[in-house]
Order: C-alpha cells, then structure tokens, then sequence
C-alpha cells in the first residue's frame, strides 16, 4: 500500500503553502527542473534576496506604494517589515525541507511566529503596518 500517514507531511505542506502565497509560483511551475524546486529556489535567495522571490502583487499597496518593481517595492518596506517577511520566509523553508527529519515542527514553527508577533507588538511600531498580505 502507501507510507504511514505523518505530521511530518503537514508541516511540508504548511510551508510549501507559505512559500506559495509569497512567491506567486507553484511547485509545478516550469522554472523549477532538474534538482530546482520551490523550496531550493527560496533558500538560495535568502536572506538578500528576498524581494526579489516575493509577489509583489500579494503585498498591500498601502506597503508598496505604486511600485513596479520588486526593487522600488522592497525600498517602501521599513526595515522591520523586510526582517519580518525573510523570517517568515525563512520558517517556510524549514518547513519544506527534503527529507522530513530535517523539517521544523509545527510547535517550533508556532513559537517562531509568536516571537515574531511579539517583536513587532514590543517595538513600538504600528502593528497594522505588517499586516502587508492582501
């Protein structure tokens, strides 16, 4: 029959989805070949090249004003919106890793978003200013 049903699954799937929203590209998009998927494509663009994965079009544009490219959208984020965005990158790929044993829990993946929120609610900032999705 099949492989015995494992959280492990979920989490990939959690952040295979997280990595979806924020890129626009799905693991079936032809840019991914050979040993090039998803997850690899983010990983090797983190932490510099964040913006440059991300879908504009899935970002608010009261954070990215009326830009056009990824570089004039990257400029309109504060520092502390660009740090948030690459760890929620960065939770997503832990999350999609290969090989299960490799991949972040959910509960690690829950205090890392919690630390996350609690960093931008201790900061003195505006929350409302990270809610950047659409």
């Amino acid at each position: 029959m099949g492989r015995r049903v494992s959280i492990l699954g979920d989490v990939y799937s959690f952040g295979i989805l997280l990595l979806e929203i924020f890129t626009g590209k799905r693991p079936t998009d032809k840019l991914f070949q050979e040993n090039l998927n998803l997850h690899h494509f983010v990983k090797m663009a983190l932490p510099e090249r964040a913006m440059e994965i991300l879908d504009n079009s899935a970002l608010c544009e009261e954070v990215t004003g009326k830009a056009k490219t990824w570089h004039e959208g990257w400029r309109n984020l504060t520092i502390e919106q660009q740090e948030c965005l690459i760890c929620v990158l960065q939770i997503a790929v832990a999350c999609s890793a290969d090989l299960p044993q490799d991949r972040m829990t959910m509960c690690q993946a829950d205090r890392e978003f919690s630390m996350i929120i609690d960093s931008i609610l201790h900061s003195g900032l505006d929350e409302e200013k990270f809610f950047f999705i659409k």
